[in-house]
């Protein structure tokens, strides 16, 4: 039972252990992760700054060609910009707002709108132009079809550059500029990912690009601003940020550790329980189970300043093993063990010296009336005893020494209470 308790004690403990490396572990691949997604988000910036160029090439072309540009001139450069580019969409610019080029032709046909009165554009457009900065629409759905990211970069011409001209624009297709970013390195390593806005009239997340349409939980999230959009980078791992060999050694060190504890208290307590054993065949009586002599040695040794020492002897034991045989006589001194240990009780140690020899060491002594207690063992001693149907009588003799009166050393201590007891056992046999 006392292995078997330890043994559930050890899997409590390493299962303790186990979870707590575990939850180490995962704070740590969660930190690392989070300092990996600022390498994404450095990557989307890069990109979304080369777009951003781009849009600044035609601001400075018409502020040299004084504020005019032809439409060959613009699809020239267009093409020129394009190529090999396949996040981007379209490239246009909308002179006063209201969208005059746009390459390519084909596909654009739909574009040419005045972005100061259509209902999804037109808040970003004054922005842009009232405040001269550049500006990224969120995602939304594009007349070429799809869904789109739109940067705006506003043009001022004249004197200190006041004058505003109109808007340089380019149209990113959003999956093609996703797959422009190495977010697929994150699936293939074994993590799930949402890219999303924070859409500004609801302040809700809005989906950019996902591994897995399932809801992500335990995740580490990174935002970061995109011009004027702030995006979410939302990860989790399929391994619950274990990685999967790591866990498995730590399964096997948890077993091997509850294995092996269990097997060293096993041997530990087996060896307890020999040790036991061996204390028991050197210092108890195998008959009656009381101690032996040499547990009276030990004992007294150390006791003998504040304890009464006593020693007796049975009165007709004799004849009882005589008469009946010595194997009543063993059954006679296992019931007169029990008779004296319970008179003794927790006052002190009880010890078979040999044969019908008995000792005690009284440790409490409060309140002790010595001849009382002797008389209480006589008595319980002198009460008939019953073996095979045979009714035993038995007497005793005690002997008794008291430090320092009877004596300074244990030597003499335990001649005087042999002395006693011989001298009251020679009366009784009269």
């Amino acid at each position: 039972m006392a292995l078997i308790s330890l043994c559930v004690c050890y899997a409590f403990i390493g299962t303790i252990i186990f979870n707590v490396s575990n939850e180490s572990a995962s704070s740590t691949n969660k930190n690392n992760m989070i300092h990996l997604l600022g390498k994404y988000e450095s990557e989307i910036l890069i990109k979304i700054n080369e777009y951003l160029t781009l849009s600044k090439v035609y601001r400075y072309l018409i502020f040299t060609q004084n504020a005019t540009i032809t439409e060959n001139d613009f699809n020239s450069i267009s093409e020129n910009l394009i190529n090999n580019n396949i996040a981007i969409k379209s490239l246009q610019l909308a002179p006063n707002g209201f969208v005059k080029f746009a390459y390519p032709k084909k596909g654009n046909e739909s574009v040419y709108i005045d972005l100061f009165t259509d209902e999804k554009r037109k808040q970003d457009a004054f922005y842009a132009r009232d405040n001269k900065v550049s500006m990224m629409s969120e995602p939304l759905d594009l007349f070429q079809g799809g869904s789109g990211l739109i940067i705006r970069t506003p043009v001022f011409v004249g004197n200190k550059f006041q004058d505003f001209w109109g808007f340089s624009i380019v149209v990113l297709n959003i999956e093609s500029f996703i797959k422009t970013i190495s977010l697929n390195e994150l699936s293939v390593d074994g993590f799930n990912y949402k890219l999303s806005f924070i859409e500004k009239s609801s302040n809700k997340n809005k989906m950019i690009s996902e591994s897995s349409e399932a809801a992500l939980s335990n995740t580490v999230e990174h935002q970061f601003s995109v011009l004027n959009q702030c995006w979410v980078l939302s990860v989790n791992s399929k391994d619950n940020w274990i990685n999967p060999i790591e866990y498995k050694y730590k399964v096997y060190l948890l077993v091997f550790f509850i294995v092996a504890m269990c097997v060293i208290s096993y041997m530990f307590l087996n060896l307890l329980e020999k040790k036991k054993e061996m204390y028991k065949l050197s210092h108890i009586d195998s008959l009656t189970g009381l101690y032996n002599r040499r547990s009276f040695d030990e004992k007294f040794s150390s006791l003998f300043k504040t304890s009464i020492l006593l020693f007796s002897d049975l009165d007709g034991f004799k004849k009882v093993n005589d008469i009946y045989g010595h194997e009543v006589g063993d059954l006679l001194l296992i019931e007169i063990a029990k008779r004296i240990r319970l008179i003794v009780g927790k006052r002190g140690y009880v010890f078979r010296l040999g044969g019908d020899e008995f000792s005690i060491i009284l440790r409490d002594t409060l309140d002790l009336d010595l001849d009382i207690f002797k008389n209480d063992i006589i008595n319980s001693i002198s009460e008939p005893i019953t073996i095979d149907d045979v009714s035993l009588n038995i007497g005793i003799s005690i002997g008794y020494s008291l430090y320092p009166n009877d004596g300074l050393d244990k030597e003499n201590l335990i001649r005087v209470a042999d002395k006693r007891m011989y001298k009251i056992k020679f009366n009784n046999s009269k």
